[in-house]
């Protein structure tokens, strides 16, 4: 009888012991079901007034609605993007500190940079992309050069005069401008700034005479720009009279830049599916309409069609710096 009512207490303990291990777990899954139950920072690795961060603050502005929680930009600027990239690369995968990265971040600055400061293959979680950037080529207005091929004749004719600005060193537009200056056989200076939005005043300045940059779209109508083409193959469908840069005397480029928000490795996949999800809708016609006469085409894709980009871009860029010797210390 002892026996017997031992073995009821044992079983008793038991019960109560796996219900007791049952609550404990609810918080848990529910904290986890429940992402995100706090504010969300996405960190702009550039200045605020960039492209990135025009990009940057739309998507959080709308996951703010989606989702019912904050989401706010966190600019961390610094190395061309490194500083904030960074960042995010050592942040804990719990979603709650994402980026707003693009390709000059988190493809060309471990591209061209030794060491590298992170593997854009595994350090990050790739979880969707927003939107292409057509880049095009501005001039100061006062530069007596009406298209690319007139730009190349002038540089030919005084090599190494000719300053050209960037976001920063090892940014997207210097490794566009390296690009360009390999395929038209010209020399210009690298002058690299903090941030596009520095580097279109020292354009509009006449401090540099060139950018390779989205944003001197937003100097047409001031008269202190001249954008001389995009370097694709196509036309932008809301500037279609900038011409390609083959179309402009240029040599033949296509090269596009890119939006996406990404986390650190390991993210967990509800958070990525609760993000691709509510951005299913991002791309409204408001939104569609500014992003477009910034000079960049609303383009989603998925986080698998995202990481399968990554990948991509880092062997394309790999062979464009080692035939353009781009090397950044």
């Amino acid at each position: 009888m002892q026996h017997l009512h031992q073995s009821m207490l044992n079983r008793r303990h038991v019960v109560a012991g796996a219900a007791a291990t049952a609550l404990l777990g609810v918080p848990a899954l529910r904290a986890q079901e429940a992402w995100p139950n706090r504010t969300v920072t996405i960190v702009s690795p550039y200045p605020p007034g960039g492209t990135n961060d025009t990009v940057g603050r739309l998507v959080a502005e709308h996951l703010t609605r989606a989702l019912g929680q904050s989401f706010i930009i966190d600019n961390r600027p610094g190395a061309a993007g490194v500083v904030g990239a960074a960042t995010v690369v050592r942040a804990k995968p719990d979603g709650y500190t994402l980026l707003a990265g693009n390709n000059g971040a988190m493809i060309v600055q471990p591209v061209v940079k030794t060491p590298s400061p992170y593997d854009p293959v595994t350090q990050f979680t790739a979880i969707m992309k927003f939107v292409d950037a057509g880049q095009f080529i501005g001039v100061n207005a006062d530069l007596p050069v009406k298209n690319v091929s007139e730009l190349i004749a002038l540089a030919k004719r005084e090599p190494g005069k000719l300053n050209y600005s960037s976001s920063g060193i090892g940014s997207f537009g210097q490794f566009c401008g390296e690009y360009f200056k390999l395929l038209a056989g010209i020399d210009m200076v690298h002058i690299p700034s903090k941030g596009s939005a520095a580097a279109i005043t020292e354009l509009i300045s006449g401090r540099i005479q060139v950018m390779i940059d989205p944003l001197v779209l937003s100097q047409i109508s001031s008269g202190r720009v001249r954008v001389l083409a995009t370097l694709n193959r196509e036309r932008f469908v809301s500037y279609p009279q900038i011409p390609t840069i083959k179309e402009s005397g240029g040599p033949d480029i296509d090269i596009t830049g890119w939006f996406g928000l990404a986390g650190p490795a390991g993210l967990p996949q509800e958070i990525v599916r609760k993000i691709e999800s509510a951005c299913r809708n991002l791309m409204n016609e408001e939104v569609s309409k500014t992003l477009v006469g910034a000079g960049l085409k609303p383009n989603l894709l998925d986080s698998a069609a995202f990481s399968a980009l990554v990948a991509a871009d880092v062997k394309r860029y790999t062979d464009i710096k080692t035939r353009a010797h781009m090397q950044v210390e």
